[in-house]
């Protein structure tokens, strides 16, 4: 999800809606916080929203402001209140799958597996042709090496729209986990060249795809053409780890799988290439 599009978007939808009787204080307070979404300033931004639902507490608006809240505070890395902000959004919201789909993911961004999947099992529940939920919940039973069931969520993809860059994604995913890394790359290649939003993701696993079929050179400028955005992905460093050992720089591949296991990139899975590169 384009967070800063969620923001804008529902932002936009209170700001749109005509309360008889409400205070103008409650519109001011929701354009600064538009405003200072613009300019980046999130912690402004969230006090700004919390003055507006304090001044109007029964504002039937407040739950998408809360869940803007949430978000902003997720940016903060504030996520016990993050959390808060999601839940309480969910009652009567106009977009409770939008709502969902942020709490399940920073669920997950958390650890917390089990929570997260109730989410996307309440998701699929009501909106049962949700394909990034089916893709997210398949993700998750992979965590649990339960493969039967992921499978069953990424054919139910494949039912629902086989064209849909999730039901791709899950593909590309099962290729993968088969070492059909052709395959593998020639989805990633479709959603390169035929997806709008240029996800820098699509073009780290076409490069790690590239990196198991030999392709080195290809891998490393993929890999360069999303370096600016990635300086804080720990999966970044260890994929030019593993380029730069295929180039013979075994000082600079090291340096890269440490940096990656400083960031929190398994650990296991950087010992080993670590010791490729002694």
């Amino acid at each position: 999800m384009k967070i800063f599009n969620i923001l804008v978007v529902a932002l936009m939808l209170v700001m749109s809606v005509q309360v008889k009787g409400q205070s103008p204080n409650y519109m001011e307070w929701v354009e600064r916080s538009a405003n200072h979404i613009d300019n980046n300033n999130l912690d402004s931004a969230a006090i700004s929203l919390q003055r507006a639902m304090r001044l109007d507490p029964a504002n039937e608006n407040n739950s998408v402001l809360l869940l803007n809240l949430g978000i902003i505070q997720r940016q903060l890395r504030d996520y016990d209140n993050a959390y808060i902000s999601f839940t309480a959004s969910l009652a009567n919201n106009p977009i409770p799958d939008i709502v969902l789909h942020n709490r399940a993911s920073l669920l997950v961004e958390l650890g917390k597996f089990d929570e997260a999947m109730e989410d996307y099992n309440l998701l699929i529940i009501d909106f049962p042709d949700d394909l990034e939920a089916h893709y997210r919940r398949g993700l998750l039973f992979l965590e649990e090496n339960n493969r039967v069931k992921a499978e069953a969520d990424f054919r139910k993809s494949e039912e629902i729209d086989p064209n849909n860059m999730y039901t791709k994604l899950s593909k590309a995913l099962l290729f993968k986990l088969d070492n059909k890394w052709e395959l593998a790359e020639m989805v990633y290649t479709d959603l390169i060249n035929n997806e709008t939003n240029g996800d820098p993701s699509f073009y780290m696993n076409r490069a790690e795809c590239y990196i198991n079929n030999g392709k080195t050179l290809l891998a490393s400028a993929d890999l360069r053409s999303v370096e600016l955005s990635q300086s804080n992905n720990p999966y970044y460093f260890f994929l030019r780890g593993r380029v730069r050992l295929d180039q013979f720089d075994k000082t600079a591949a090291k340096a890269d799988f440490n940096k990656a296991k400083s960031m929190g990139y398994d650990e296991s899975i950087v010992d080993e290439w670590l010791k490729k590169a002694e």
